[in-house]
């Protein structure tokens, strides 16, 4: 059942293990916890008309009650997550199965920041091509080690690209890519190698360097000095608008 539209899964299941013990969706943001504010960046953007949350089966029932709290129309289903990313987007999948959408949007619920314009961009290529990402230019020196740690090759930065979420995709190329890598699923990082692995090309747009990931501590303490100015910046102009 599908129709021109476009359904989003937010894939939050996994244990946060460079956090140092801390869940770093669940920590506060802006004052909202860092998932809320995810979900939100979703259910703001109008090319986005349904959403999949897909979350530690330990969280399921607090997502479902965040979701009431806030109110998010857009959220079709609340599910538990699997033992690999990539088993988490498959549950998410079979949770959309009711929800008519030609194409699929997989997000990191670890990226807050996205943009309604980097979904809209990310979408067109993916009308147009079937398959896209986006991609930001790599900034460091990046090389090759062996398995003694000795550098071996210097890789070219030119062709070279930091891929972020959301991946988008035409929904019949996601679903068959998922159904014959089946076995293969722990063994994936992204959606995209995923369907890259059937042969299908994977197009890659321009990203944005403020839909940051939250990996680390460092990234979190980062994030919510992000979330603070923002905010800061929102009642300054008030207060200048009222003046």
């Amino acid at each position: 059942m599908t129709n021109s539209g476009l359904a989003a899964i937010i894939v939050g299941g996994g244990r946060s293990r460079r956090m140092h013990g801390h869940d770093k969706l669940y920590a506060p943001l802006g004052g909202r916890p860092v998932i809320a504010a995810t979900v939100e960046a979703f259910e703001a953007a109008a090319s986005v008309d349904a959403v999949i949350l897909v979350v530690a089966d330990d969280r399921v029932a607090h997502c479902q009650a965040l979701a009431r709290e806030r109110g998010w129309p857009k959220v079709r289903a609340i599910c538990a997550g699997g033992a690999s990313r990539s088993h988490s987007v498959a549950n998410g999948l079979r949770a959309l199965q009711s929800t008519p959408a030609a194409y699929v949007a997989v997000h990191d619920a670890a990226r807050p920041f996205v943009s309604p314009e980097l979904i809209d961009s990310t979408l067109a290529a993916a009308q147009q091509h079937g398959a896209a990402v986006p991609g930001i230019p790599i900034a460091d020196t990046i090389r090759h080690v062996d398995g003694n740690d000795q550098a071996c090759e210097t890789l070219p930065r030119d062709a070279l690209r930091a891929v972020q979420t959301p991946q988008i995709f035409a929904r019949a190329l996601l679903e068959q890519a998922y159904r014959e890598q089946h076995a293969r699923l722990a063994s994936f990082t992204d959606d995209a190698a995923v369907v890259e692995a059937t042969g299908a090309p994977i197009h890659v747009v321009p990203g944005d360097y403020g839909n940051m990931k939250i990996t680390t501590p460092t990234d979190l303490a980062f994030a919510q000095w992000r979330a603070h100015e923002a905010h800061a910046n929102v009642r300054s102009q008030r207060s200048d608008g009222d003046a």
